[in-house]
């Protein structure tokens, strides 16, 4: 049987860069053929179980070599609780534990292998961010995931989700790993003290996580994905401040989901994934909205002036068009006929507007000087000279000037040079 591909990694462990070849059993089931990786609390296996068909699986061995004997109980209770709490779940995007036993004083978790590698390997390698939309599917996948972990009785809180624990299979699935510190979930539980820099909410560094707190490790991780950094613990800024590429609503998903207060968040992972789900209108420029329109309208036209000339040419009972040539003839002549009596019309408009422009440069007005609008010509200087007041107080001053002018404008229409005395002025002199 041909063995898998061994490039992938397993629960965030540190990859080896070629995986070392071993060769051991357990249980006398479990052919160990390979080292995957090591991690703070055990080693990765890659192993054939002889049982089932040589179908490859994973080991995890919890380490031995603890320097206290409490940390070894701690991790010892980790190792354990990943066994209990993944056993009864079943999911599609879940990794499954097919075995537990000890061995040896030695305690080991066997696990469905999964060929493929973790988000934060996949983005070192490609050098830069995960297209939008890509992104935006792995996190549909991982909301669905949550929903049902939030969903079991009692409800499962994963308190680990971040890039390294989120692996891609061969068929774009993602599968969630490392359920060493997920936990039942309950109102008044003492939760330990776990968190993971940049990933974990402000209430998981107190112990009081709950469901909301995996929807701010969801958001965090889309933040690394779309951006290639790491998000800051406690920090997480929008990812469209890094990357302009992303649009406003993927934006303001990360954003609500990793709100400070919990409150502010999405309240539960369908609420989230609902919004993932979403696909904003995009609003179709101005002018192809037109060019759709006028050609719409075009095509109607044209369609309507098929119609009706098929109409009128199609044959008769007699298998005769039903206008013939006489017809269509005589309504080219009166066509022709009426364009000619447009145009004689136009040329008689335009000879007796020529006339009347002819005479009217020619002829002097036969009007009356009444009906003539006056043209009010300024005072000449001689007549502001002769009609200036004598001087006096400022109020006959103005008083003057308001005569003079007044009768100046009247003055105007019969003495345009203004050489006649004013008869006011002249009274008053």
């Amino acid at each position: 049987m041909p063995g898998p591909n061994n490039s992938g990694s397993f629960d965030g462990m540190t990859r080896a860069s070629q995986p070392r070849e071993v060769h051991f059993v357990l249980q006398k089931r479990y052919e160990v053929v390979s080292h995957l990786g090591q991690g703070g609390m055990g080693t990765v296996y890659m192993a054939r179980d002889m049982r089932l068909a040589n179908r490859y699986c994973v080991v995890k061995k919890l380490r031995d070599d603890f320097f206290r004997e409490e940390d070894k109980q701690k991790a010892l209770e980790f190792f354990k609780r990943e066994a209990d709490v993944l056993s009864p779940l079943k999911h599609q995007n879940i990794v499954s534990i097919l075995d537990t036993f000890e061995e040896d004083e030695n305690y080991y978790l066997v696990m469905e292998y999964v060929e493929g590698e973790n988000l934060h390997q996949m983005l070192n390698q490609r050098g830069e961010p995960f297209p939008e939309e890509q992104v935006l599917q792995w996190a549909i996948q991982i909301a669905d995931v949550l929903h049902f972990l939030h969903s079991n009785e009692p409800k499962v809180i994963y308190r680990d989700l971040k890039p390294s624990n989120v692996m891609i299979d061969t068929k774009d699935r993602v599968k969630l790993v490392d359920f060493g510190i997920a936990r039942p979930y309950a109102e008044d539980s003492d939760n330990t003290h776990v968190v993971s820099a940049g990933y974990s909410p402000p209430e998981q560094y107190w112990g009081a996580a709950d469901p909301r707190s995996d929807i701010y490790a969801l958001g965090a991780t889309m933040h690394f994905l779309l951006t290639g950094q790491e998000p800051l613990a406690l920090q997480v800024c929008s990812p469209k401040r890094i990357n302009p590429k992303i649009s406003d609503h993927t934006d303001e998903i990360v954003q609500r989901a990793t709100a400070q207060d919990v409150w502010l968040r999405y309240q539960s992972a369908p609420e989230m994934q609902q919004e993932l789900e979403f696909v904003p209108k995009q609003k179709q420029p101005l002018k192809l909205v037109q060019a759709a329109v006028i050609g719409v309208g075009v095509m109607m036209l044209a369609g309507i002036c098929v119609f009706f000339y098929s109409k009128a040419t199609a044959p008769g009972n007699s298998g005769k068009p039903v206008i013939g040539d006489g017809a269509l003839k005589q309504k080219d002549d009166e066509i022709r006929r009426l364009r000619e009596e447009k145009n004689k019309a136009l040329a008689t408009i335009r000879a007796y507007q020529t006339k009347d422009d002819t005479e009217s440069q020619t002829e002097p007005s036969s009007q009356p000087p009444s009906l003539v609008p006056p043209t009010l010509v300024p005072p000449s200087p001689q007549a502001i000279a002769q009609n200036q007041p004598p001087t006096g107080s400022a109020q006959q001053s103005a008083k003057s000037k308001a005569v003079v002018f007044k009768e100046m404008d009247e003055a105007s229409l019969t003495d345009p040079e203004g050489l006649a005395p004013l008869e006011e002025d002249s009274g008053k002199r």
